[in-house]
């Protein structure tokens, strides 16, 4: 008996994205890969008309407005042979096309300063950050053919069997995704910060900081009727009384932010009520395994004397033994943290 199976799925992910690279057409052997960069065109001859343009035209997904889209369509087959009442699996096939949408500019003759370094700059590190999303995808295409090569059964068994286990990796390829955005802060801590070149006022333990334009997943954004300067000079503070301490700083963004391992409690907070990483049995709930909390704040002014404070966390939890799992934000953080400042604020003077 011979029987040929396809299936296919895509997975998705937004995030800073850049111009076509040679890295992003590399896939590992074994499986069928291809990148295809569709390109959106910005204009200006400043950081903050470019910064307009890409937050303009950039993709728009779940509300939000990003630098670029990573699209990963991915289509697996395999024929299966019967041999004395078993079935086994033979020519597994995967075929993985990547679709990046991307920012283009071509400089103006009047470019403001240093803006075609910074874009050089902005756009090798957003390329190396896609790079990652798209080895992620090529390795679970990979890990399918690899476990799905000689795999045996039951004939009325072998195909759901190979189906399920294809579709389990690339559910973990996906909890993959959100990890590697969370830990690079969406390729923040690659240096995805357009501007962060030039900003010579920027101090980080680690890697550049700063908020993407637009909220997303785990942002609690909330207006404070005072001038952004106030709201910066007591920023720090309000972290230190929730128990976090400044490791990146970007005062030419207004951006700042912390990143530690809890286990437990951070706190007043049982970690279970600031993030979900699932729940027990299996040992993924937040109180019982080491959680990375990534906390960003950025402030945006509102013309004449206001400002926004957009608050985020993201986290990712370390199981013992297990691989590590992207939690969801509850916003109890991200609200304390604005109750905090506004409390601060009607505390002291004008």
């Amino acid at each position: 008996m011979r029987a040929l199976v396809i299936a296919a799925v895509v997975v998705a992910t937004a995030c800073a994205s850049a111009p076509r690279n040679p890295v992003l057409d590399s896939y590992p052997a074994g499986i069928v890969g291809h990148t295809t960069v569709l390109y959106y065109d910005v204009h200006g001859r400043s950081f903050d008309e470019l910064r307009a343009d890409m937050r303009r035209l950039g993709p728009k997904v779940a509300d939000s407005s990003f630098v670029g889209e990573t699209r990963s369509p991915m289509r697996w087959s395999w024929r299966t042979e019967s041999a004395n009442g078993t079935c086994s699996v033979r020519d597994v096939t995967v075929t993985l096309n990547a679709q990046i949408t991307l920012p283009r500019w071509t400089p103006p003759a009047d470019t403001e300063p240093g803006l075609a370094t910074e874009w050089a700059r902005f756009v090798a590190a957003l390329e190396t950050h896609e790079a990652g999303h798209k080895d992620i995808s090529a390795k679970a295409g990979s890990e399918i053919v690899t476990r799905l090569r000689g795999l045996s059964g039951l004939c009325s068994q072998i195909n759901t069997r190979a189906g399920d286990l294809a579709r389990a990796i690339v559910d973990k390829a996906s909890d993959d995704q959100k990890t590697y955005d969370a830990v690079t802060r969406h390729g923040l801590t690659q240096g995805t910060a357009f501007g962060a070149g030039r900003a010579r006022a920027l101090l980080s333990a680690n890697a550049p900081l700063v908020l993407l334009a637009a909220p997303r997943a785990g942002t609690v954004r909330g207006e404070v009727p005072v001038p952004v300067n106030r709201v910066w000079n007591i920023l720090r503070g309000v972290y230190e009384a929730a128990g976090l301490q400044v490791n990146a700083v970007d005062s030419v963004s207004h951006a700042l932010g912390d990143s530690l391992t809890v286990h437990g409690s951070l706190t007043r907070f049982p970690v279970s009520e600031l993030v979900d990483c699932g729940a027990p049995p299996t040992g993924r709930n937040a109180d019982s395994v080491d959680v990375k909390l990534f906390i960003t704040t950025r402030l945006d002014a509102i013309p004449p004397s206001a400002a926004w404070m957009m608050n985020t966390v993201q986290a990712v939890a370390h199981p013992a033994g297990a691989p590590a799992i992207a939690c969801r934000s509850r916003g109890t953080l991200e609200r304390y943290l604005f109750d905090a400042l506004r409390g601060r604020l009607a505390r002291s003077d004008p």
